[in-house]
């Protein structure tokens, strides 16, 4: 049930994206009309990861792993002029009320310690990471990581092997 949540919550945040990655088209505030005409697929609203030079990969904090709590952090990342970190605006969705507390530190302290390429300097970059358990809990789970879209990182604990 609660997986189902997530994922319902997901699809729901990111649904403007996908509009805006199908060429949503069509009259309406800021184009996310219904219509689906023959233009070509529109760039989301702000860039992703194609804004870093390094990321750096979050860990996955141990209290969150022992407590098994999961979820999505929403990231936008504003830039000075030099294309360092000026403000970072954090969103978070999860089943899960110390999900925020347990999550947003580590998460922020990659992005501090990632760097941005000076072509990007100004703007915003909106990122998501999306923490996931699989498999049993134990004391020494092995995280993972891979990238989805401009914009999606998963951070995935996965059971040792033995």
């Amino acid at each position: 049930m609660r997986a189902l949540l997530a994922v319902a919550a997901t699809l729901l945040l990111i649904s403007p994206y996908a509009q805006a990655q199908r060429g949503g088209g069509g009259a309406g505030a800021g184009g996310r009309g219904g219509g689906r005409g023959a233009a070509p697929p529109a760039a989301p609203l702000n860039p992703g990861f194609e804004c870093f030079a390094n990321v750096e990969t979050p860990e996955f904090p141990l209290p969150a792993l022992q407590a098994r709590v999961d979820g999505t952090l929403w990231l936008s990342i504003h830039l000075n002029a030099q294309a360092g970190i000026e403000k970072i605006d954090t969103q978070v969705t999860s089943a899960w009320s110390t999900a925020k507390a347990l999550l947003t530190p580590a998460v922020e302290k990659a992005v501090r310690a990632s760097k941005f390429k000076t072509d990007c300097a100004g703007k915003t970059v909106d990122v998501v990471y999306r923490y996931e358990l699989h498999g049993e809990a134990m004391a020494n789970p092995k995280p993972t990581n891979r990238m989805d879209a401009p914009n999606i990182e998963y951070i995935e604990s996965q059971p040792a092997k033995k």
